[in-house]
């Protein structure tokens, strides 16, 4: 697989990953860890980012935002399914299940302070350590997520911090309204990035300034019933936002909208359904249309690869220039080790300075700041051959 052929690849990776989704088991429990790790490990394709013009034998790219001539090599990676050992593990790695009034949420993800509210009392989290089999207790304070009903979302309080959890079972709304209404959608999930497709062929990346029609037109349509049909497949045209909440502990979810008529969603875990028509479709995709900004694409995440050239208490440095096309233009970008997704790779697997690696990573790279890699979330030993870097299963 050549440099054009790598991109091809690329460009199916936001879909592949998003279609696997309505593939999933319904319920994620502690598997939410090992679907991550999978989804990051598509991303580690992406290595290249950005295609620039290329020359000669060589592949512009755009790594974070900085421009990088790597020589036309591939990347490939397997599937990582790491169960980390408790004290390796994030605190919403460690406590997955929630107990609540006869009832079990299950960790999401981290969720800002400004959007827990009023106490709802103190309850009952738990998790299990696979190495020692031992499970794990602890009662923790409870939190509304504001605008959000109880009874679907809450936010506990855990190592200092409010992380979000979500009802584990399966309760389809009636309508289109309520799932509004149950989530305040229209506050809580900003429609702006979006694909635009053709079948499965990708025509183009957008971005919205203002969402507010869209939802206009969505509230318009509060009476579309849910629809339970598992073998729905989409057709024709669609518009395939982007959907990342914190308050619904959703990190690049879909929500789509189809030519024919038809609103899917994979946010809260289960596939939603509903048809707005054909008309109220039209009306979004005129917006779209109209105001839509070119924009680059998204990826699940970024990836970096080079040599670990140091190892520090607060950060490594990863040189990219076994990369590059002309060596004397070799890049250090710098990762610091206060998420523990990064530096449990360090301890647990004992990489070190020498070792080929491969950084993913959600954020940009502030280059005033000294080449800072941000949103830095999983960290790989790779290996490098004449066909390129690799990181096997």
């Amino acid at each position: 697989m050549r440099g054009n052929e790598l991109l091809d690849k690329m460009e199916l990776i936001d879909s592949v990953y998003v279609e696997a989704a309505d593939a999933m088991p319904k319920r994620r429990r502690a598997a939410w860890l090992r679907w991550c790790a999978a989804a990051a490990c598509l991303s580690l394709l992406a290595i290249a980012g950005i295609e620039l013009p290329r020359k000669d034998d060589s592949v512009r790219v755009s790594i974070g935002g900085i421009p990088r001539e790597y020589k036309n090599m591939d990347i490939t990676a397997g599937e990582s399914a790491m169960e980390w050992p408790w004290e390796y593990k994030t605190v919403s790695e460690q406590y997955t299940t929630l107990a609540m009034d006869g009832e079990e949420f299950l960790s999401r993800g981290p969720v800002a302070a400004s959007r827990v509210g009023d106490a709802l009392g103190r309850y009952d989290v738990g998790g299990y350590d696979a190495y020692t089999g031992q499970e794990h207790h602890m009662t923790v304070e409870v939190h509304r997520v504001i605008g959000i009903s109880e009874d679907k979302i809450v936010a506990a309080e855990l190592d200092e911090g409010y992380y979000v959890f979500g009802h584990g079972g399966y309760a389809p709304p009636a309508d289109l309204g309520q799932m509004l209404d149950d989530y305040s959608l229209e506050r809580t999930l900003p429609l702006e990035h979006f694909t635009e497709y053709d079948g499965y062929e990708e025509k183009g990346h957008f971005r919205l300034k203002d969402d507010a029609y869209v939802w206009e037109v969505l509230n318009a349509c509060r009476s579309a019933e849910f629809i339970k049909d598992d073998g729905w497949t989409e057709n024709g045209r669609s518009l395939s936002f982007t959907a990342t909440s914190d308050a619904l502990g959703v990190y690049k979810g879909v929500f789509r909208v189809t030519e024919d008529g038809y609103i899917w969603t994979n946010v809260f875990d289960y596939a939603y359904l509903f048809r707005i028509g054909r008309e109220a479709a039209e009306r979004i995709f005129s917006y779209a249309a109209e105001n839509g900004i070119e924009a680059e694409p998204e990826p699940y995440t970024s990836s970096l690869a080079g040599t670990l050239a140091e190892i520090t208490d607060r950060y490594i440095l990863v040189d990219d220039t076994i990369l590059c096309s002309d060596e004397k233009e070799g890049m250090r970008f710098k990762i610091y080790l206060d998420d523990v997704r990064i530096s449990r790779h360090i301890e647990f697997e004992g990489i070190a300075v020498g070792d080929v690696v491969v950084v993913g990573f959600t954020g940009g790279i502030d280059a005033e700041g000294g080449n800072v890699v941000e949103g830095a979330c999983s960290l790989a030993r790779g290996y490098l051959s004449e066909e390129g870097v690799s990181v096997p299963e």
